[in-house]
């Protein structure tokens, strides 16, 4: 076998091998890129689903305060109302896996009612 042979054998193998790797290369990147879809779907109904639990939440207070006879039964509702809102969105953000602690909360209301 001359060496011209010899190196075109060596330049095949190392081509097939090359080729093989790259291939496996793109099936992990098929099946990352297929597995973070799903992910990024699943994330996107749950937050869809939340924002369709606190809506509902608004309405019912809404809905509760058209309905209020005094001051005191608004302030009672309201105060119930933001409570119950604190401990959903603790239990949302735990649920998408945020730590509470990077979630803004609008108002220091809510800020004294968890303590």
């Amino acid at each position: 076998m001359s060496e011209y042979d010899k190196s075109r054998k060596i330049a095949n193998e190392a081509l097939e091998k090359g080729k093989a790797a790259a291939e496996q290369t793109a099936r992990s990147v098929e099946q990352s890129y297929t597995a973070t879809v799903e992910n990024m779907r699943d994330y996107s109904l749950k937050m869809i689903d939340m924002a369709q639990a606190n809506a509902d939440a608004v309405f019912e207070l809404t809905r509760r305060l058209a309905s209020a006879k005094a001051p005191s039964d608004i302030a009672e509702l309201w105060t119930a109302h933001a409570k119950k809102q604190f401990e959903t969105l603790t239990e949302q953000t735990k649920e998408l896996g945020i730590a509470p602690g990077n979630v803004e909360i609008g108002g220091a209301a809510l800020l004294a009612l968890s303590r």
